[in-house]
């Protein structure tokens, strides 16, 4: 039976007398630990080689399972990476409309979403270089999936631009995709050189999105 993958995979590897990452499989993990176990392995994976570069073998042996139990909960190396983009996307967009939602002022929700933001890359090197780096030129799925995450993305920022600005919501939402490209290029700049510190970038981005959404006219003017 497909639940018992894992359990005679495990009972193989403790006969054989695994040692090292491989022990890692006579463990008995519920299904929900397991997938996150695989998820956080493949992701190291998927960052250090790329997409093409790993293969389902390596990330079943750092994962200390078999071939078996690692497509028991994927199918495919394909549907392994859209799983991480899809946990990494919720993660992050969750935690920029938390900053936005607890903020007082617009401005506030400005800097404290700017500082979500840079405070997921810096904890989550590997999950950023997935989101906006290995899906560049990639499949069209991989694709899809950032487009979505940044529609969802322009949507809560433009919101906010929509409150404080008298513009029409296409426009609104114009605006909060060139703040969402400042933001991304910065950063894909900001892990490389790192020569600037996150306090200050987060700072010095804020203020300059701030600024030059106070050129478009305000409610009431």
């Amino acid at each position: 039976m497909p639940g018992n993958i894992e359990a005679r995979a495990g009972s193989r590897q403790v006969a054989a007398g695994g040692r090292g990452e491989g022990t890692l499989a006579t463990r008995r993990l519920s299904a929900k630990a397991r997938r996150e176990q695989l998820l956080q392995v493949a992701r190291d994976v998927f960052a250090s080689d790329g997409f093409h570069g790993a293969a389902m073998e390596q990330i079943a042996v750092k994962a200390g399972v078999t071939k078996p139990v690692l497509y028991q909960h994927f199918e495919s190396k394909k549907e392994l990476y859209l799983g991480l983009l899809d946990e990494d996307m919720t993660r992050l967009l969750a935690e920029i409309r938390r900053a936005i939602e607890t903020a007082k002022s617009n401005r506030e929700r400005i800097e404290r979403a700017t500082g979500a933001y840079f405070a997921f890359i810096d904890a989550n090197e590997g999950s950023f270089r997935l989101l906006f780096r290995e899906t560049m030129g990639a499949d069209d799925s991989f694709r899809g999936a950032i487009e979505r995450f940044r529609d969802e993305l322009a949507r809560s920022i433009s919101a906010v631009i929509a409150a404080e600005a008298d513009v029409p919501s296409s426009e609104a939402e114009l605006l909060a995709r060139g703040v969402m490209g400042i933001a991304e290029s910065a950063a894909q700049w900001w892990l490389d050189e790192r020569s600037v510190p996150r306090d200050r970038v987060v700072k010095d981005l804020s203020d300059l999105a701030w600024r030059g959404l106070a050129g478009v006219p305000r409610r009431g003017e």
